[in-house]
């Protein structure tokens, strides 16, 4: 199945070398799971009248003539939420899951999916809640670990409260030790979060990591900001590297 290919956040690399996270890290921590409710996060489809109860009872009967039945339903409009999620459209996102939730509300995906979604227009506790009720279900799945830790990192980013960087390095290296594979991400991902840590030595080590596995990771932002707080200790990078 494709996966949510999309950062489950904003571009965490804008702003690194004019960030104070040395005042950053000295601020009050904040709960890791948000409490909210379900009724909180999901949009309400509950039909408010009689015309609109029939024609969702109609979309319902369309769909289960049409797929066979209400799960295969449920996991064609998750696909579909992945493609707009992937080209950038969290609200259409959003409809093609409400959608997946009408047909199976048991369908785990759908959670990951909102939760990214949320991400992505930086409602981050909601996005967090929904991440974390995927996470009951899925407890070992390196690529929804890397996308709450990720999520962890924007809120970080947004609100600066260092349990959000705590809890991302948590989740990063839990990731690792599932999947040492396809981990490119995962590496890079823990080079912003030792950035923020102060730990520039272990940013270019994860950064360099990264890079090893993926080309594409080599961001000139990041390693401009890193070259500004300490110099590549491998001598990849330096100054002119980054013009």
């Amino acid at each position: 199945m494709r996966q949510w290919i999309a950062a489950a956040g904003l571009a965490l690399t804008a702003g690194l070398s004019s960030c104070n996270m040395q005042n950053t890290l000295t601020r009050q921590p904040q709960t890791v799971r948000p409490r909210l409710t379900m009724q909180e996060v999901i949009p309400p489809m509950a039909p408010a009248t009689k015309a609109q109860e029939d024609s969702q009872n109609k979309f319902l009967k369309d769909n289960v003539s049409r797929f066979r039945s209400r799960k295969l339903a449920s996991q064609y409009y998750v696909l579909q939420a992945k493609r707009t999620f992937n080209q950038n459209q969290p609200d259409s996102a959003m409809i093609f899951l409400n959608r997946a939730w009408l047909m199976d509300r048991s369908n785990n995906e759908i959670y990951w999916g909102y939760g990214l979604a949320y991400g992505q227009m930086q409602e981050y506790d909601k996005a967090l809640y929904l991440l974390y009720r995927t996470l009951d279900q899925d407890k070992e799945n390196p690529r929804l670990l890397t996308d709450i830790a990720t999520t962890h990192l924007a809120r970080f980013y947004s609100q600066s409260n260092p349990t959000d960087l705590q809890q991302s390095r948590k989740l990063l290296k839990r990731a690792l030790a599932q999947n040492p594979k396809n981990t490119a991400d995962t590496y890079y991902k823990l080079a912003i979060n030792s950035y923020y840590l102060l730990d520039f030595g272990q940013a270019w080590h994860y950064l360099h990591q990264s890079i090893k596995l993926d080309k594409s990771k080599e961001n000139k932002k990041f390693i401009a900001a890193l070259l500004q707080k300490e110099q590549d200790p491998a001598g990849v990078y330096s100054n002119r590297h980054t013009k």
